[in-house]
């Protein structure tokens, strides 16, 4: 069984897909539960730019479960963010994936109990490839 949750916002579409924990390949620590193994884990997201997808590794999304809303909005810096919200009570979190122009510039994960405390960033760049 899976499920979809799905957001829009302007160019931008986003589709996480979530599937069942299985303890054979997802073991490890997950955002979205303290003490137990997740109920269900992320699979998959996709988010399209104008149409095309727009590249993501699977470290933006392989650690996060129990995703329960996703949503786009726009920071102060113009830039688009979509917002998965997920987890319960001590093991909720919120992970931020913040876009420009169509391409992943950070990602932000943190505790929603105690966001100043416990938090994960990375920042990622692309630099152009110069020819000779």
């Amino acid at each position: 069984m899976q499920r979809a949750l799905q957001a829009k916002l302007g160019d931008y579409t986003a589709v996480i897909r979530l599937r069942r924990y299985d303890p054979r390949v997802d073991d490890g620590l997950w955002y979205g539960v303290e003490l137990s193994p997740p109920k269900e884990v992320v699979q998959r997201c996709e988010v399209r730019y104008r149409g095309r997808r727009v590249p993501l590794r699977r470290g933006v999304y392989c650690d996060l479960s129990e995703a329960n809303h996703i949503y786009f909005y726009r920071n102060t810096k113009g830039e688009v963010v979509l917002k998965i919200e997920g987890g319960d009570a001590a093991g909720s979190y919120r992970a931020y994936l913040v876009f420009s122009k169509g391409a992943l510039v950070r990602r932000r994960v943190e505790s929603t109990a105690f966001p100043n405390n416990f938090y994960e960033e990375t920042k990622y760049v692309s630099i152009p490839i110069k020819e000779d």
